[in-house]
């Protein structure tokens, strides 16, 4: 060990022998094993020799590479002087070997403790940086000058000769505007020759609007702001309004922390501006896709990563990609920060697809209403209100009515009945797939709903439609009810019974009714999952067995305004959501067995449809699952006060002329409104859900395969911590930057 010393003494800087220099890690330590040493003992597990890694303190010194205050007993100083060809490093065989002077600053670092530092990236910035001293003051105004003439000194350099004032305003306005001052403008510039003529043009400059246009280039940049969604088609993303809110903020000098906050989490803040939630579009920019196939849940997750990664980039200056699948070589960066990031971002209620309909904006989204807008639809949504408010009082009014009716014997038929299919031997000669199915409930002889019927009902291969027309349902305003008994095939995770979409996978909107793992989903949507209304049955249909279903919808574009009904009972359903804010639309008919691009009914069977321009009664679902005449399901009924209950509700539902009246100026209000708000465009924001969706490690970034238990909402574990008092939210990340 003395011939060791010897050596190291005459290889050691002249300065530096003695000890009288301290060496600092990441000036004179990290560019040395950086160069000549991580590449086998660093941050790469895959190309790690001897399970021996240098660049983590502590694991150098668990290996006795390192031992603090002590290099003759260092692994790694014996290693860097051995004599022995097999046992010296770095290898012979390498191009990076070290100098002399290098083992030197090698082994006088661990005399002195071998302390390790953070990269200065992440140190704490000092309170205060000392003025430079500068040889000559030309040049030199302020204290930024100082810096720059003190550099200049330094290379050997003078300044360059000050522009005249014509150049200096055409360098200003370019930088500021991106434009030449016009001729106005220099001729005031070069007329005052006041000290404060170039703060004044400077002012000037920046008053103009080409000022935030300007400077919004580079943030939107940062931001991946787009007119178009980037994959496949193509499609225009129509999000200029935010491009608008960046350009104006920036106009109107926005302070800095607002600027962010806005934008991370504007929708958060206290009784939120409508800017303030525009501004949260900077989250939504993210490319999307409509290509057939594409998996919603993996596309998602494509969002979500995009956010963490513009989270990192434009407000941390960290490369976040590297540990969505394995933890960061060379930052102290982990999966799990990647995922706690991620946590942030990812409970807002949102198809993970562009829908197919293009002019449908993915959810959340910003209705973009002028005052004009805010008025009509207020004016619109109260007379609405009213009229649905009134509804008990008018029933009320004719009570007396409904009494007459009462008394009266006359027969009665099935009110607004827009669409009737048997499937009878005559009519089942159009369809492909008609079959003889055995349906026990309808080969009763008493059947007075199908005279002459055969036994026959539609079976379905799962890729062929029943095709049955609109029947004047295309809107969210339109009431319907559908009828029919239904025979599922064998049990599948989910299966179209009918619909009447006018779109294609990835997405749909209008109605539809979906069997999911046995339950019945009935929903009218304008995207899934977050823009619709929808149920889902709380008892299973049996596969391969008949059952009488009867799905209604009263067109208030409330959840409310859906039932099911399982074999003449109203099922208890669970409400999936609620949450309609523009017409569904559809624009195709009403459709059975078969969607393109999903899961048909296959092997599946229906019979008896029978389509309804109105929410149908219980009464009248109860005549339908009997098979018998309206009139004698009337007749049937108890004169109790549940028995009249049920009669009261079928009379104005269905026979009363003025509640029928009252029905269709309801119809047309609702009508009113649904126009009103379809020349509103929107704007994707961002939106929390009621309940924050879990968050887990994804191995190898595989949306597919979670691990592990929820993570919690957390900044990077080599970063300040968020505070205690801070929400563990959007608002809490953006109060911590």
């Amino acid at each position: 060990m003395q011939l060791v010393q010897t050596i190291l003494c005459f290889s050691m800087p002249l300065g530096a022998v003695g000890g009288m220099e301290s060496l600092t890690y990441n000036k004179d330590i990290r560019p040395i094993l950086s160069d000549k040493c991580f590449q086998c003992h660093g941050p790469d597990s895959a190309k790690r020799k001897g399970d021996l890694r240098l660049d983590i303190r502590e694991d150098a010194m668990n290996s006795k590479a390192i031992l603090p205050g002590n290099p003759n007993d260092s692994e790694m100083i014996l290693r860097i002087h051995e004599n022995d060809p097999e046992e010296v490093m770095p290898p012979l065989d390498s191009s990076r070997q070290l100098t002399d002077t290098e083992r030197g600053i090698l082994t006088r670092w661990i005399e002195q403790g071998a302390e390790y530092e953070p990269h200065w990236s992440f140190s704490p910035l000092p309170a205060s940086v000392p003025l430079p001293e500068t040889k000559q003051p030309v040049g030199v105004v302020n204290e930024i000058d100082r810096f720059i003439r003190a550099r200049l000194d330094s290379e050997g350099e003078v300044p360059a000769i000050a522009a005249t004032p014509e150049r200096w305003l055409r360098r200003a306005a370019f930088d500021l505007t991106g434009l030449p001052p016009s001729r106005a403008s220099l001729d005031d510039f070069l007329a005052d020759s006041s000290p404060e003529a170039r703060g004044l043009a400077l002012d000037r400059l920046l008053g103009l609007p080409s000022y935030g246009e300007k400077m919004a280039v580079g943030w939107l940049d940062i931001a991946r702001y787009a007119d178009s969604f980037g994959y496949q088609s193509d499609l225009d993303t129509k999000v200029w309004p935010y491009r608008d809110w960046v350009v104006a903020a920036l106009n109107d000098n926005l302070p800095w922390d607002q600027f962010i906050t806005w934008q991370v989490a504007g929708d958060l803040l206290p009784d939120p501006t409508r800017a303030q939630i525009a501004a949260t579009a900077f989250n939504r920019l993210h490319r999307k896709t409509q290509e057939g196939g594409s998996v919603e849940a993996e596309y998602r997750q494509e969002g979500i990563s995009d956010r963490v990664h513009t989270f990192g980039s434009a407000f941390l200056a960290l490369t976040f990609e590297c540990t969505r699948c394995h933890d960061h070589k060379y930052d102290p960066l982990t999966m799990r920060d990647y995922y706690s990031m991620g946590a942030f971002f990812n409970s807002i209620d949102e198809w993970g697809l562009l829908h197919s309909d293009a002019s449908i904006q993915p959810y959340p989204t910003l209705l973009l209403t002028t005052p004009e807008d805010d008025q009509a639809i207020a004016r619109q949504s109260a007379a609405i209100s009213v009229m649905e408010n009134s509804l008990p009082a008018k029933r009320l009014d004719r009570e007396a009515a409904f009494q007459t009716w009462l008394a009266n014997s006359q027969p009665l038929q099935f009110a607004d009945l827009s669409g009737s299919y048997d499937f009878n031997a005559a009519e089942t000669s159009q369809f492909t797939n008609a079959a003889d199915v055995n349906h026990p409930a309808k080969s009763d002889p008493k059947n007075r709903l199908v005279p002459g019927y055969r036994g026959q009902a539609i079976s379905f291969t799962g890729d062929d439609a029943l095709e049955l027309g609109k029947h004047g349902v295309e809107n969210s305003e339109d009431a319907v009810s559908l009828s029919f008994w239904l025979k599922p095939g064998a049990a599948a995770p989910r299966q179209v019974v009918f619909h009447n979409s006018s779109g294609y996978d990835p997405g749909y909107n209008g109605f539809e009714l979906l069997i999911e793992d046995g339950r019945l989903r009935w929903m009218v949507a304008r995207e899934w999952p977050g823009n619709c209304i929808a149920l889902r049955s709380e008892e299973s249909v049996p596969a391969r067995e008949w059952t009488h279903v009867v799905v209604s919808y009263d067109g208030s574009s409330h959840a409310a305004g859906l039932k099911i009904f399982l074999n003449g009972k109203e099922s208890p359903v669970e409400i999936v959501r609620d949450q309609l804010t523009k017409n569904s639309g559809s624009g195709g008919g009403f459709s059975f067995g078969e969607r393109v691009r999903d899961s048909g009914l296959r092997g599946g069977a229906v019979d008896d449809i029978r389509i309804f321009a109105r929410a149908v009664s219980e009464l009248e679902v109860r005549a339908l699952h009997g098979n018998q005449a309206l009139a004698e399901e009337v007749a049937a009924v108890s004169r109790d006060a549940a028995g009249l209950a049920e009669l009261r509700d079928y009379y104005f539902s269905a026979i009363d002329p003025e509640l029928r009246k009252q029905a269709g100026e309801l119809h047309k209000l609702r009508s009113d409104l649904r126009r009103t708000l379809d020349g509103i465009s929107e704007l994707p924001v961002m939106k929390e859900m009621d309940h924050p969706r879990p968050a887990r490690i994804l191995a190898r970034g595989d949306y597919g395969h979670p691990e592990g238990d929820p993570l919690p909402r957390a900044t990077p574990a080599a970063l300040p911590p968020l505070a205690a008092d801070l929400p563990r939210n959007r608002l809490g990340l953006a109060r911590w930057l």
